[in-house]
């Protein structure tokens, strides 16, 4: 499930989207855990086990970016790649286009409407690809396809309340709609919760 933290720059998913002035992006240490869990708590309806956290570190498709104020962690974003090549795909991702699921993003309300949910989203989404480039070109059979290509765009889906409006906004500016027929999806939170998957293409 992803947080909103609303934007409010307009919809221009095909450029780089720099941090503001005084925020800074990095991937998330061993050392960050503690920090990054209980903002985790704080701004988000899931507690998340250790267990998430860890696999962040450690598997290899899988990354969490930090934005940090005065050293502080104050925002977040973790997703995965995924690793199939040849599964099917909508009709709107192209065959060299990565697929990235957006997993947590949350902001802290005081540094919101600054534009940095949406930075941090094109960072980690820009950040996967890159290193899903490195490892099939250094991998034996190596599909070069992506290398080649570029993945000049990325298949980006998230998870989101029917509830949060603001959510669903903020997707909507980044070009991520609601799939079709995604209402089904019931996400656990206390009581069930109904969500809907939005996805688009970013170019980063």
């Amino acid at each position: 499930m992803c947080v909103d933290p609303a934007s409010p720059a307009g919809s221009d998913s095909e450029h780089i989207i720099p941090p503001p002035p005084g925020i800074h992006f990095r991937a998330m240490k061993a050392a960050d855990l503690p920090e990054v869990r209980t903002l985790h708590a704080r701004l988000l309806p899931v507690q998340y086990p250790l267990t998430f956290f860890i696999q962040l570190l450690l598997q290899p498709r899988c990354l969490c970016v930090l934005a940090t104020h005065e050293d502080s962690v104050i925002a977040f974003a973790s997703a995965a790649i995924d690793p199939s090549h040849g599964t099917a795909r909508p009709e709107r991702e192209n065959s060299s286009s990565a697929r990235i699921s957006l997993l947590t993003l949350g902001v802290q309300p005081i540094h919101r409407r600054q534009g940095i949910g949406r930075a941090l989203v094109h960072d980690v989404a820009r950040r996967l690809r890159a290193s899903s480039c490195r490892h099939e070109s250094q991998s034996e059979s190596g599909s070069a396809e992506g290398v080649r290509h570029g993945y000049s765009t990325i298949f980006v889906q998230a998870e989101v309340a029917h509830s949060n409006t603001a959510g669903k906004f903020f997707y909507s500016r980044l070009g991520m709609d609601a799939e079709p027929r995604s209402e089904c999806h019931m996400l656990q939170v206390g009581l069930k919760t109904s969500t809907c998957i939005v996805a688009g293409l970013l170019c980063v």
